[in-house]
């Protein structure tokens, strides 16, 4: 008996102690192999003082950010793909289309458009601390650096440099495995510890997601943290909604801003640009929504529901025809409002008594305004920029005193005389002096072309000060006006279509006004030039008409008058004299 008591203890015993070795195996392989992904302490450069402590708090909170990032995405996904709303939706949807009624305020923003970014591998983003514990103790000495090179080809290393409230962030990040990556390198500006592992954290997903979606490649950084924050702001103002049946139009238009320029950029991504077009729904935005589904449903690479989409734009339009009548009455009466100022002002100018033109609504998506010698004609959207409107109210004024014909060098200086009469109409309505005025010609003019409807965006059509500086857009192109006679555009693709260049070879005698403007008064430069109409004759070009207009100021104020030497240096400035 005794015998089998020893047995048994020293069996138990020695299964324990098989078990304890077993477990500290296991644990120093975990140690040195660690997890799919390793985050090293991150290195700290002009911290508080204690490197180590700041370096091993960044990565934990780099870590603690990947997951939350995750956990959030992947909420936000959930939300916008919920099928009870998206249901909910499609009978809202057919409702309208049957009763042309609106859409309700804000529950369509987001719930359809979903982009496909929302898709993160979280495992790809399990770190394992460096750490070594066995049975609790620290252990030194060799083995962190047997662990460092069995980790190393899983490890991302990060260096932050703090320079007063901005800080620098650089990595490698081969250890994604996503090939030969590029470097990370950002400055984050007013940084602080939570700002920086946020940025990290969401560079890692960026390059991650960058894989698997071209798209994605072609983000800035700024520009990929902007569209995951719109994800869940989205889905947070959705369930607010429909939670609560509260409007939440300017939540919508605020998000817009930020997401509508990503969708002109990266015009053949469908997914953002359905998830762009229902928070423009959301904005109210429904000629901008409208615009987007089509782009969308015109696509030959959708992988959205063709009948979904239809009854989508449908209902979209719908709801604008029931909205047109109210819409295009109070388009009319601020656009009449513009053009009673100009025609009143360019009377005064003119010593003359012109009538009102009419003005032609055209189609709001007509991205064009235009005189065709008896009325005005231009598209609703252009109440808000009223230089069109003073533009094109300056024809009939100009065609009084001089038969022009409307191409090459002649009709680029009646472009030049239309904006200059712009300009003096705007001084006007503003109180504004040579000095104080902007010197540029339809400000949020490309925001309109190019189907953006952008407050914020209040790029112009062009510089009188700076020719060529106007806009540089990923649509349009680059403003192409010279500023020099010598720079006088006579060979592109494009002359044919701007007969021989009217409008961009205007930008020369633009700049010739604005430099005399500003030596001598707006007023008296535009007396100067308007008196000269009458002198011009047909087939002129420009450099004749710098020599009659640098005449008439002879004529009128004397070769050694503060006025002819401001015109003839404007001349001078653009190679004309």
């Amino acid at each position: 008996m005794e015998v089998f008591a020893k047995m048994a203890f020293f069996t138990a015993a020695g299964l324990v102690l098989l078990a304890c070795n077993i477990w500290l195996a296991t644990t120093i392989l975990q140690a040195f192999r660690g997890g799919d992904l390793v985050i090293a302490p991150v290195k700290v450069i002009g911290g508080t003082g204690n490197a180590s402590a700041e370096g091993e708090t960044l990565a934990r909170l780099i870590i603690a950010r990947l997951h939350t990032r995750e956990w959030e995405l992947q909420q936000s996904q959930s939300s916008l793909k919920d099928e009870k709303q998206q249901v909910r939706l499609e009978k809202e949807e057919a409702a309208a289309v049957a009763a042309a009624a609106a859409v309700p305020h804000g529950v369509t923003a987001g719930i359809l458009g979903t982009p496909k970014t929302a898709v993160l591998n979280a495992q790809l983003f399990e770190p394992t601390s460096i750490d070594v514990k066995v049975g609790g103790v620290d252990v030194g000495g060799l083995l962190p650096s047997i662990q460092r090179w069995f980790a190393q080809d899983r490890t991302l290393s990060f260096a932050v440099s703090w320079e007063g409230k901005s800080a620098i962030v650089a990595g490698n990040i081969d250890a994604l495995g996503l090939g030969k990556t590029k470097p990370l390198w950002m400055t984050i500006d007013d940084a602080t510890e939570k700002s920086v592992a946020d940025a990290i954290a969401l560079a890692l997903i960026h390059r991650r997601w960058a894989k698997d979606s071209p798209e994605f490649g072609e983000l800035q950084d700024d520009e990929f943290s902007n569209l995951v924050n719109s994800i869940g702001e989205i889905a947070r103002i959705n369930r607010r909604v429909i939670t609560y049946k509260v409007a939440a139009k300017s939540d919508f238009e605020r998000i817009f801003v930020s997401v509508g320029p990503l969708t002109d950029r990266i015009a053949g991504w469908n997914e953002l640009t359905y998830f762009a077009a229902s928070i423009a729904e959301g904005a109210e935005e429904y000629d901008r929504a409208l615009a987007l589904y089509r782009r969308v449903q015109a696509s030959k690479e959708s992988k959205f529901d063709t009948k979904s989409l239809a009854t989508k734009i449908a209902g979209l339009e719908a709801l604008i025809a029931k909205a047109t009548p109210d819409r295009d009455s109070l388009a009319v009466q601020r656009m009449r409002k513009h053009l009673a100022d100009a025609t009143h002002i360019l009377n005064g100018l003119f010593g003359s008594n012109l009538a009102e033109p009419e003005i032609n609504l055209l189609a709001n998506d007509y991205l064009n305004a235009y005189w065709d010698g008896e009325k005005i004609n231009a598209p609703p959207r252009v109440q808000n920029i009223p230089d069109i409107i003073y533009h094109e109210a300056a024809f009939p004024f100009i065609l009084a005193r001089w038969h022009y014909e409307y191409s090459g060098q002649e009709g680029a200086l009646v472009q030049s005389y239309t904006d200059v009469l712009t300009s003096l109409i705007k001084q006007k309505v503003l109180n504004q002096t040579a000095q104080t005025a902007d010197w540029v010609i339809a400000p949020g003019a490309i925001s309109w072309i190019t189907g953006k409807n952008d407050p914020a965006d209040t790029r112009p059509l062009r510089s009188m000060k700076s020719p060529g500086t106007a806009y540089d857009d990923a649509i349009v192109g680059k403003d192409a006006q010279p500023d020099h006679f010598s720079k006088l555009v006579t060979q592109s693709s494009s002359l044919a279509d701007d007969n021989g260049g009217v409008h961009i070879n205007s930008g020369i005698p633009n700049r010739a006004f604005y430099e005399a403007a500003m030596q001598i008064g707006s007023e008296s430069a535009g007396k100067i030039w308007i008196a000269s109409l009458e002198q011009f004759k047909p087939h002129l070009d420009l450099r004749t008409a710098a020599k009659v207009i640098y005449g008439t100021a002879v004529k009128l104020h004397g070769s050694d008058s503060s006025e002819a030497k401001a015109v003839k240096a404007g001349f001078n400035t653009v190679g004309l004299l």
